[in-house]
Protein backbone atom coordinates (compact mmCIF):
# COMPACT_ATOMS: atom_id res chain seq x y z
CA UNK A 1 0.00 0.00 0.00
CA UNK A 2 1.61 3.35 -1.38
CA UNK A 3 0.27 6.79 0.39
CA UNK A 4 2.45 8.77 -1.80
CA UNK A 5 -0.04 7.55 -4.75
CA UNK A 6 -2.71 8.57 -2.67
CA UNK A 7 -1.24 12.04 -1.49
CA UNK A 8 -0.68 12.55 -5.49
CA UNK A 9 -4.90 11.93 -6.23
CA UNK A 10 -5.67 14.67 -3.63
CA UNK A 11 -2.71 16.92 -4.56
CA UNK A 12 -4.17 16.66 -8.35
CA UNK A 13 -7.56 17.19 -7.09
CA UNK A 14 -6.70 20.23 -4.75
CA UNK A 15 -4.50 21.82 -7.64
CA UNK A 16 -7.14 21.09 -10.47
CA UNK A 17 -9.78 23.07 -8.59
CA UNK A 18 -7.62 26.17 -8.27
CA UNK A 19 -6.66 26.04 -11.66
CA UNK A 20 -10.60 27.22 -12.21
CA UNK A 21 -9.24 31.09 -10.57
CA UNK A 22 -6.98 31.23 -12.86
CA UNK A 23 -3.24 32.43 -11.90
CA UNK A 24 -4.19 34.50 -8.85
CA UNK A 25 -1.38 34.03 -6.00
CA UNK A 26 -3.33 34.06 -3.30
CA UNK A 27 -5.21 30.90 -4.17
CA UNK A 28 -2.74 29.00 -5.20
CA UNK A 29 -0.89 29.98 -1.79
CA UNK A 30 -3.57 29.24 0.10
CA UNK A 31 -4.08 25.49 -1.99
CA UNK A 32 -0.57 24.79 -0.98
CA UNK A 33 -1.44 25.64 2.80
CA UNK A 34 -4.39 23.63 2.54
CA UNK A 35 -2.30 20.42 1.20
CA UNK A 36 0.35 21.23 4.05
CA UNK A 37 -2.03 21.07 6.50
CA UNK A 38 -3.99 18.02 5.34
CA UNK A 39 -1.04 15.89 4.61
CA UNK A 40 -0.80 14.28 8.17
CA UNK A 41 -4.99 14.23 8.65
CA UNK A 42 -5.00 11.96 5.18
CA UNK A 43 -2.01 9.95 6.23
CA UNK A 44 -3.81 9.29 9.70
CA UNK A 45 -6.97 8.93 7.87
CA UNK A 46 -5.62 6.26 5.14
CA UNK A 47 -3.86 4.13 8.09
CA UNK A 48 -7.32 3.77 9.86
CA UNK A 49 -9.16 3.12 7.01
CA UNK A 50 -6.10 0.42 6.00
CA UNK A 51 -6.92 -0.88 10.14
CA UNK A 52 -10.80 -1.31 9.63
CA UNK A 53 -10.64 -3.02 6.42
CA UNK A 54 -7.60 -5.44 8.29
CA UNK A 55 -10.20 -6.08 11.34
CA UNK A 56 -12.79 -6.72 8.97
CA UNK A 57 -10.94 -9.07 7.00
CA UNK A 58 -9.77 -10.89 10.14
CA UNK A 59 -13.04 -11.81 11.48
CA UNK A 60 -13.88 -13.60 8.53
CA UNK A 61 -10.64 -15.69 8.64
CA UNK A 62 -10.83 -17.73 12.01
CA UNK A 63 -7.47 -19.03 13.31
CA UNK A 64 -5.91 -16.00 11.63
CA UNK A 65 -4.66 -12.50 12.33
CA UNK A 66 -4.54 -9.46 10.20
CA UNK A 67 -3.34 -6.40 11.58
CA UNK A 68 -1.80 -3.29 9.47
CA UNK A 69 2.08 -2.70 10.29
CA UNK A 70 4.52 -0.15 9.06
CA UNK A 71 7.19 -1.44 6.66
CA UNK A 72 9.89 2.09 5.89
CA UNK A 73 7.05 4.54 6.88
CA UNK A 74 4.01 2.96 4.34
CA UNK A 75 1.05 0.55 5.63
CA UNK A 76 1.27 -3.35 4.50
CA UNK A 77 -1.27 -5.92 5.68
CA UNK A 78 -0.16 -8.96 7.16
CA UNK A 79 -1.79 -12.13 7.65
CA UNK A 80 -0.52 -15.10 10.07
CA UNK A 81 -1.91 -17.59 11.27
CA UNK A 82 -2.71 -17.24 15.10
CA UNK A 83 -1.21 -19.46 17.15
CA UNK A 84 -3.82 -21.11 19.55
CA UNK A 85 -2.62 -21.24 23.33
CA UNK A 86 -4.10 -24.62 24.73
CA UNK A 87 -4.58 -23.81 28.20
CA UNK A 88 -2.12 -25.74 31.02
CA UNK A 89 -3.84 -27.61 33.79
CA UNK A 90 -2.49 -24.39 36.03
CA UNK A 91 -4.41 -21.91 33.53
CA UNK A 92 -7.77 -23.45 33.40
CA UNK A 93 -9.72 -26.26 35.62
CA UNK A 94 -9.58 -29.62 33.49
CA UNK A 95 -12.55 -31.08 35.50
CA UNK A 96 -15.15 -31.11 32.65
CA UNK A 97 -15.20 -34.75 30.63
CA UNK A 98 -16.98 -35.65 27.64
CA UNK A 99 -16.81 -39.33 26.95
CA UNK A 100 -17.56 -40.01 22.87
CA UNK A 101 -18.63 -42.70 21.28
CA UNK A 102 -17.04 -43.24 18.09
CA UNK A 103 -16.54 -45.82 15.03
CA UNK A 104 -13.04 -47.26 15.27
CA UNK A 105 -12.47 -45.55 11.83
CA UNK A 106 -13.22 -41.75 13.19
CA UNK A 107 -11.01 -42.95 16.04
CA UNK A 108 -8.40 -44.10 14.13
CA UNK A 109 -8.41 -40.48 12.25
CA UNK A 110 -8.11 -38.49 15.38
CA UNK A 111 -5.41 -41.19 16.94
CA UNK A 112 -3.28 -40.02 13.44
CA UNK A 113 -3.85 -36.77 13.11
CA UNK A 114 -2.48 -36.03 17.11
CA UNK A 115 0.35 -38.29 16.24
CA UNK A 116 1.11 -36.37 12.91
CA UNK A 117 1.05 -33.56 14.74
CA UNK A 118 3.09 -34.28 17.86
CA UNK A 119 0.06 -33.92 20.33
CA UNK A 120 -1.70 -36.03 22.62
CA UNK A 121 -5.13 -36.89 21.48
CA UNK A 122 -6.66 -34.33 24.11
CA UNK A 123 -4.21 -31.57 23.22
CA UNK A 124 -5.18 -31.84 19.80
CA UNK A 125 -8.71 -32.37 20.40
CA UNK A 126 -8.56 -29.02 22.27
CA UNK A 127 -6.33 -27.21 19.56
CA UNK A 128 -8.69 -28.43 16.95
CA UNK A 129 -11.84 -27.45 18.53
CA UNK A 130 -10.79 -24.06 19.26
CA UNK A 131 -8.82 -23.19 16.34
CA UNK A 132 -10.59 -24.71 13.54
CA UNK A 133 -14.40 -25.06 14.66
CA UNK A 134 -17.10 -23.20 12.75
CA UNK A 135 -20.03 -22.75 15.06
CA UNK A 136 -23.74 -23.64 13.65
CA UNK A 137 -25.89 -22.35 16.61
CA UNK A 138 -29.35 -23.16 16.68
CA UNK A 139 -31.05 -23.25 20.06
CA UNK A 140 -29.29 -25.04 22.60
CA UNK A 141 -27.21 -26.98 20.43
CA UNK A 142 -23.85 -26.07 18.61
CA UNK A 143 -22.48 -28.32 15.96
CA UNK A 144 -18.85 -27.95 14.94
CA UNK A 145 -17.30 -28.76 11.52
CA UNK A 146 -13.44 -29.28 11.15
CA UNK A 147 -11.09 -30.60 8.79
CA UNK A 148 -9.39 -34.06 9.90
Amino acid sequence: MHLDSLMRTVEAAIEAQAAFTGDDPAVSAASRSLLAVLRPALREAALELASQAAEEVGAQMPGSRVEVVLIDGEPSIRVTDQEVRVPEPNDEDFAARITLRLPPSIKNLVEEAASESGDSINSWVIKTLSSRGHKVRSGRQVRETFDL
